[in-house]
Formats: C-alpha cells, sequence, structure tokens
C-alpha cells in the first residue's frame, strides 16, 4: 500500500527500473528486503545500484543505531563488501564500492570530507549548528552588556521576590546568561540549576521591562518574549512548574510531527531569549532545526547535564559544544539538594566520579539496596512495588527502570508481572483490548512512543487507560482505545495502537528528561552488556524522594568501570574550532612510514577529499597496503 501512495501507477516501471530506491523512499524497507527485490530482478553482485543502496543502508545503521554522524571510509567499505558478499555470495571489489562512493557524492547522495563520509541531512546539520553557534559567539563579544552593579541588583530583588539566595556562582551563571548571545549551564543533579534558570528568567524580565504575563502578550497579540523549551513533553512540563511558566517540546514549538521531509523544515520562532533545558538529550538533526529557526539578534541558553546518556539520534550536541571551549560556560558543582538529606544525590555523584560507596547497601532513609539474582529479581521488583502502593504511593508516581527489554528481568516480562498485580483481570469479566503481546485494560499505565503534536503528546509521555470501546459498541467497527496523559485525552484506533506500551517499567532512555517520586531499579548479570556509568547515572537521578536498586552489588560496581566506550563519531567539535581542526588534518595525512608509495602520491597530489578533488581522490586514503591508484577513477 505504501509502494502504491508512494509512486502511484509508476511504481513497476520505477522498482524494475532501481528496487533499491525503496529504501530512500519507503519507512521501513532496509537493504535485505530490497536486496530480495532485486535479484528476482537480476540486479545482481556488483551493479552500481546495489553497491550505492548498501553503502546507504551502512551509513543509516551507523547514525541511528549507534548515533555516528559520519563514518571513516575505512570502517564503510569493509562493512559493504561484507553486507554485499553475505548477501548473494558473489566477490565485490574495493574498487566498485570506491566507485560507488565517488558517484554518490558527485549526485549528492553522499557527502565527503578528508576521509569521513556522511548522509546529507546530517552533514548539512553540523555545519549548519557550527555556522550558527559561532555567529552567536562572535556577537558575544559585540553585543552591549549589562553592568555587573545592574545585574546585581536585579538579581538582589529577585532574591528577595523568590525568597531564595543564590551561591556566588549561581549569581556569576545568571550574570553570564544575561550577557552572552550562547551560554552553557551544566551541572550535575541537586546543583541549581533549575534555581538558576528560573533566576535568569527573572532578572532578564527586569532588566528589560519585561512582563512575565503571557496574558498580557496574547492581548497585545504579541509573541512572548521568553522561550523555555526541552526535547520531550515531560521534561518540558518540569520546566513550567519550575519556572512557573509556559514551556514547550522543541517540537512544538517548531510546529513538528515528526513526519516532515527535510525542505518542509523551515520555521521562524519569535523569542529574545530562548531556553533549551535537557540539552544532553537534542540529537544533531533537532539542534540544527532549532538553531536555524532562530532571529540573529536571540540570546540562547543551553542547560543539560552531560554525563547523561547521548541523544537516542545522531551525535551529541552538548558534549561536542562543551569540548570546544568556545561558549561561555558556568558548570555548577555545589550541591544543596543533598543539604536537605537526599543520599541519593550523594550516591548518583560518586556514580559519576566513578566510585562505589562503601554503605550502597546500607539501607537509608530515601534509598535502599535489595540484593537477588537474574531468576529472582522480577517477583523481588513486584514485591517492592506491592509494598509502595500498600503504603500509599500512586502507581503514576512509581517508576521501574530497566535497560533491557528482553529476559526475565526485561521491560515486557517486569510490565506483565506488574500489570497483573496492579492492574488484574482474575475474573476474565473486564474489558481488554490485545494488540500483539501488549493486553490493555482501563487504569493502565501507558507510554507514548512517538511525537503527536497536534494532540499535544510526546514521546515518552505517559497517561493511563480511561477508556475501552469494542468494535461492536461503534459505529465504524473499530476497536478504540482512550488514554488521559495530565487531562489530556487521547482517542487510539487499533491501528494507532504501535504509538504505545505499557509503561509500569520502561527503558532508563526513555526516562531521560523525566523525575518520579519512586524509582525500582534492578541491576543484574543479564544486563552487564548494557551496563555503563551513564546509564546508571541517568536511572538514579530520576529518582526523587525513594530509590530502590534491587540485583547484584558487583554488577553494578562493573557497570561503574565502563564509561562510554559506545564513542560517537561526530566533527561538530571541530568544525567549531577550526585552527584546531587543521592541525589534525595535518597530522592524519603524514604518510605512514610503511607506505612510501601512499606518501609520494600525497606530495604530488590531493590531499583531501572535497567536492572539486572527490573524483581523483579516494576517501580510503592512509589504508595500510592500499595505493591511491586502486580507487582512483581510469581517466586519471
Amino acid at each position: 500500500m505504501k509502494i502504491y501512495q508512494t509512486y502511484r501507477t509508476e511504481a513497476i516501471e520505477l522498482l524494475t527500473e532501481n528496487p533499491y530506491r525503496l529504501i530512500e523512499d519507503i519507512e521501513g524497507v532496509g537493504f535485505l528486503r530490497a536486496d530480495e527485490l532485486g535479484e528476482k530482478l537480476g540486479i545482481k553482485g556488483n551493479h552500481p545500484d546495489r553497491i550505492k543502496a548498501a553503502i546507504l543502508h551502512i551509513l543509516n545503521t551507523a547514525a541511528l543505531s549507534d548515533g555516528h554522524v559520519y563514518l571513516d571510509a575505512e570502517h564503510v567499505l569493509p562493512q559493504v563488501k561484507d553486507m554485499l558478499e553475505q548477501s548473494q555470495r558473489e566477490e565485490i571489489p574495493f574498487e566498485a564500492i570506491s566507485r560507488a562512493c565517488i558517484e554518490m557524492r558527485e549526485e549528492s547522495k553522499i557527502y565527503g570530507e578528508e576521509t569521513r563520509l556522511y548522509l546529507p541531512s546530517l552533514y548539512f546539520s553540523e555545519v549548519g549548528i557550527a555556522s550558527k553557534i559561532l555567529a552567536l559567539t562572535e556577537r558575544n563579544s559585540k553585543a552591549e552588556h549589562f553592568s555587573k552593579d545592574e545585574i546585581r541588583k536585579a538579581i538582589g530583588e529577585t532574591e528577595e521576590l523568590l525568597n531564595v539566595t543564590y551561591a556566588e556562582t549561581q549569581a556569576f551563571a545568571i550574570e553570564q546568561a544575561l550577557n552572552s548571545a550562547v551560554m552553557i549551564l551544566t551541572g550535575g543533579p541537586g546543583t541549581g540549576k533549575t534555581t538558576v534558570v528560573r533566576g535568569v528568567v527573572e532578572v532578564y524580565a527586569k532588566l528589560h521591562g519585561l512582563s512575565l504575563n503571557p496574558k498580557e502578550y496574547a492581548q497585545k497579540e504579541e509573541p512572548f518574549p521568553i522561550i523555555l523549551c526541552a526535547p520531550t513533553g515531560r521534561a518540558a512540563k518540569r520546566l513550567s512548574e519550575s519556572t512557573e511558566l509556559p514551556a514547550m517540546t522543541i517540537h512544538r514549538l517548531l510546529g513538528f510531527t515528526g513526519q516532515e521531509k527535510e525542505e518542509e523544515t523551515e520555521r521562524e520562532v519569535t523569542g529574545k531569549l530562548i531556553i533549551v533545558d535537557e540539552m544532553s538529550m537534542v540529537d544533531t538533526w533537532l539542534a540544527h532545526q532549532l538553531l536555524k529557526s532562530l532571529h540573529e539578534d536571540v540570546q540562547v541558553v543551553f542547560v543539560g547535564d552531560q554525563d547523561q546518556l547521548p541523544p537516542v539520534g545522531p551525535g551529541q550536541v552538548l558534549k561536542d559544544l562543551l569540548a570546544s571551549q568556545q561558549i561561555p560556560t558556568v558548570e555548577l558543582t555545589d550541591v544543596y539538594r543533598q543539604a536537605e538529606g537526599s543520599t541519593i544525590i550523594e550516591l548518583a555523584h560518586q556514580i559519576k566520579r566513578g566510585t562505589i560507596a562503601h554503605d550502597l547497601t546500607v539501607k537509608t532513609s530515601d534509598r535502599s539496596f535489595i540484593k537477588a539474582s537474574s531468576e529472582q529479581v522480577a517477583n523481588v521488583v513486584t514485591q517492592v512495588v506491592k509494598s509502595a502502593v500498600a503504603k500509599g504511593q500512586e502507581i503514576r508516581n512509581i517508576q521501574v527502570l530497566a535497560p533491557m527489554y528482553k529476559g526475565p528481568a526485561g521491560i515486557d516480562n517486569l510490565n506483565k508481572m506488574i500489570q497483573e498485580l496492579i492492574n488484574p483481570n482474575d475474573t476474565g469479566s473486564r474489558k481488554e483490548l490485545v494488540f500483539g503481546d501488549v493486553t490493555y485494560r482501563i487504569k493502565d499505565k501507558v507510554l507514548q512512543l512517538v511525537n503527536q503534536p497536534e494532540s499535544n503528546v510526546f514521546n515518552g509521555d505517559m497517561g493511563e487507560v480511561i477508556s475501552i470501546i469494542k468494535a461492536k459498541e461503534t459505529i465504524d467497527k473499530q476497536d478504540l482505545l482512550v488514554v488521559s496523559f495530565d487531562g489530556i485525552e487521547v482517542t487510539y484506533q487499533r491501528s494507532d495502537l504501535n504509538q504505545l506500551t505499557l509503561a509500569y517499567c520502561c527503558s532508563i532512555h526513555k526516562s531521560q528528561g523525566s523525575e518520579f517520586q519512586t524509582v525500582i531499579m534492578p541491576v543484574v548479570r543479564g544486563y552487564s552488556k548494557m551496563l555503563r556509568r551513564n546509564l546508571l547515572y541517568t536511572g538514579i537521578t530520576r529518582a526523587k524522594n525513594f530509590l530502590i536498586l534491587c540485583g547484584e552489588p558487583d554488577v553494578l560496581a562493573r557497570g561503574l568501570q565502563r564509561t562510554d566506550d559506545l564513542q560517537r563519531f561526530t566533527s561538530l567539535r571541530a568544525r567549531l574550532n577550526p585552527m584546531e581542526a587543521t592541525e589534525e588534518m595535518i597530522e592524519v595525512v603524514e604518510a605512514s612510514p610503511t607506505d612510501a608509495t601512499v606518501q609520494e602520491e600525497k606530495q604530488s597530489g590531493p590531499t583531501q577529499l572535497t567536492v572539486d578533488t572527490m573524483p581523483h581522490i579516494h576517501p580510503m586514503i592512509g589504508m595500510d597496503g592500499v595505493t591511491p591508484y586502486n580507487f582512483m577513477d581510469e581517466s586519471n
């Protein structure tokens, strides 16, 4: 159906000509399905269309599964060769793959710099981010600044208004934000980032003589000058609650539904001060869309914690911005919430440093560790949930977090067990709606998996099933499920149910940007390959009042020793430091002493992969045992 909707009457003709176009044009069609069709149509071996499709597949997979913005050619070519040969058992020469890379660059299907290969959308996103950030930092030195006395006076008035006292570092952060075109506020949990954000808003309004009442602007049909946004609905809600001002998701701010094509994403955001919270979650594409929508005279404050998980999408924008050292940055290090007796915050900072608390398994007022094996942990988790509910906690405020979906301690199994405990159908008389492996009942806690801006519901939002209407009860003869997301009611047809799942237990990635009164987090041997310091840190920092760890202390200790070894290939930092990038490039092009032929060619020919030199140089230049002649166009 999707194929016909896309190609209409030309479907047979277009797919006979090149079945691999399905990968680019139809969501959900991968290389293997297209290759099966290609083989039936007689496209085999080293056919250029087949090789080009494999190259796109490798780059797309690297971006979506591993978060890479680019791959080096020395990684791409062997992967493409292996995949093609496994699929059709015919040897594919590197020369053919290299020629396909060059042709794709000429066709603008991929972009290349030196030996790096990019998907066009990610290449232009990185270039666009760097261009906007450098323009903003250049404005930092030229902009008219408020005097320190003016700002400190406004800070003093804000302290009285909000009944707070800012530490010197917090006051300096407010000052820096007010006098910078772009600024980063970073710090771990409990360091007062939210307090500073509220201060920035209040002091900005005082210095510019602005009202913070949105209704006044609505009456005058003027845009509100201060925009607060975050990558998820729950993070935006938290930001709104802490500042007492409207906040929204970045997607809603930009008017995105999540289905846009690149050419449809031109938006303009009217605001004088933009504060972006949970910036560590913002991927390369979304960061570019946001930045390119902003006016030249805007002030931007990025807020985030780089020690949390990187974005689900490609890139690591906050980490790269910090590493570039091009943006004024204030890091808050003093912990204030700990003074209120929070041992959760203390534990989080220990994990951030990679140290294990000697009293990890000792019960405190707000956390505990229950020892259990992989086989026992599911029962332990359900008993902890049962106990918390018995003590009067609402299930919406209790969240089980796990890193994996499969297995006895996986998300899928834990969801089923907790559902049977909290919301059973013992008599079989309750209404149910079965979709795949999931059974929905009224009062079930559910998680939205995709953005639905038209309903003001976004990926990561949690709600409650409030109604199930069976097909025989509706005029259209369709099953319907109604979910309430904090009062926003959304109706799902059966065909929409792939947008939902049970939420008694969810992944740590999905929890990012949220806080829960009680977090229950199993840590068992079955999770070992997934556990890393930033994953544990992110999960633990979701707990606001109570944290219950269940599992094996030695497994947690081993996870702490694994820093994020899944390095992401990005070039944003280099784009923000062009001189540094030049130095690195000079080091890269120095030939290996093992290959004198390569050195000779480098000295006499082009040394960088650019638009002009692409036809004359192969992106794998520099690989041991390979000469440029292997990959040059035959005409050269």
